[in-house]
């Protein structure tokens, strides 16, 4: 006896091709090329941030940050699940006037050799709803894709995923790294361009 039928057959129109332009995101069908950088952005007693490695292609280089705070002897343990929820976001609502700028957040940003900058905090504010997003008209650093946040009572772990667009020349660049509510003060580390270009020009497609 036959008890489960199949569903009646819906006639679909196909999906059109969902086409990425290179300044949101780096290619799906590409594998970028890997760079080790392992530098360290900022670095305490109670909290580090690295730029640990970089996957680079053609068109731009997604950044790699590792971000870690512990909890020091004399931390009680309101403070710091306080400074956990300061660190990722769960924070309460907070008035702010317009155009200012959020000090409980960690900022990213880059200088270019050519003495430009792009910042995650510029990308924020620039989204326009548009699909997809016009083309910038100098270069950007964005998130991309939701980070990942482990928590626990002694340490917290998260990995956060920056896009930028183009790729920079083979030169050094100074990235910057600025977070007030935790007591980092706006920090350069010098980076340089020339072996994320080489990665870049090691992209394989998945498929020929």
């Amino acid at each position: 006896m036959e008890f489960f039928s199949a569903p009646a057959q819906v006639d679909e129109e196909p999906e059109e091709e969902r086409v990425i332009p290179p300044w949101v995101a780096p290619p799906d069908d590409v594998m970028g090329g890997t760079v080790p950088i392992e530098r360290w952005l900022f670095h305490s007693e109670s909290l580090a941030v690295a730029l640990a490695y970089a996957h680079a292609f053609p068109a731009g280089v997604m950044l790699h940050i590792r971000v870690a705070i512990r909890r020091t002897e004399e931390m009680d343990e309101e403070t710091w699940w306080a400074r956990n929820d300061l660190a990722f976001g769960h924070f309460p609502f907070r008035r702010r006037s317009k155009g200012a700028l959020d000090h409980g957040s960690l900022r990213f940003g880059v200088l270019l050799p050519d003495g430009s900058k792009a910042t995650a905090v510029d990308s924020r504010r620039e989204k326009t709803g548009e699909q997809p997003p016009p083309e910038p008209g100098g270069a950007i650093l964005h998130e991309n894709g939701g980070g990942t946040v482990v928590a626990g009572s002694r340490l917290i772990h998260a990995r956060r995923h920056l896009w930028l667009w183009p790729l920079p020349p083979p030169e050094p660049l100074a990235f910057a790294v600025e977070w007030l509510a935790m007591d980092v003060p706006l920090t350069f580390t010098e980076i340089d361009g020339a072996p994320i270009v080489a990665a870049a020009g090691r992209a394989r497609p998945y498929w020929p």
